[in-house]
């Protein structure tokens, strides 16, 4: 018991003593005022750039790497294939889904496919193949249910979007 505290009173003095005669880690004029350069702020995204970033989604019937063509498509191939050019280290990201027909193993594949068919496309439309990023999600992300036929349209897609470097 008084080695107990012995060793208590030991490490109380020892506490009072440090923290009343150690020297400041910093010795730090208060006078002193530090000049931080000015951070420019992120310049503002373009019109062209605001609708790039917004994922565009192109459809494909049941089991077919087919796509289903639209004005909204073909508008935004046509701004991004002008962006691409004028920002050659800007880049397309091809997302594939599918419905929840069929296995995970041949989903994911299909999803590769149809991303790869999208990739194809925009290649002959004269996009840059380097310029295009291909992944396939499978069933793994639907953005609407799959129990309506209409739900099981929604998924069955490549999603684009634009990855900014």
């Amino acid at each position: 018991m008084i080695r107990f505290l012995a060793i208590l009173i030991s490490a109380i003095l020892y506490c009072i003593l440090w923290n009343t005669y150690r020297k400041p880690l910093c010795d730090i004029d208060r006078d002193v005022v530090l000049e931080v350069p000015a951070v420019e702020p992120a310049p503002e995204p373009t019109e062209v750039e605001k609708l790039l970033f917004e994922p565009l989604d192109i459809y494909f019937e049941s089991a077919s790497l087919e796509i289903i063509r639209t004005p909204q498509l073909e508008e935004w191939l046509s701004l991004a294939k002008n962006y691409l050019e004028e920002n050659p280290g800007e880049r397309l990201v091809l997302t594939g889904h599918t419905d929840n027909e069929g296995t995970e193993e041949s989903n994911l594949n299909l999803s590769l496919e149809r991303a790869n068919r999208v990739k194809e496309i925009l290649s002959a439309e004269g996009f840059s193949a380097e310029s295009l990023e291909v992944e396939g999600k499978g069933q793994s992300e639907p953005i609407a249910g799959n129990d309506t036929p209409e739900g099981m349209q929604k998924n069955r897609r490549v999603s684009i979007r634009l990855l900014k470097r």
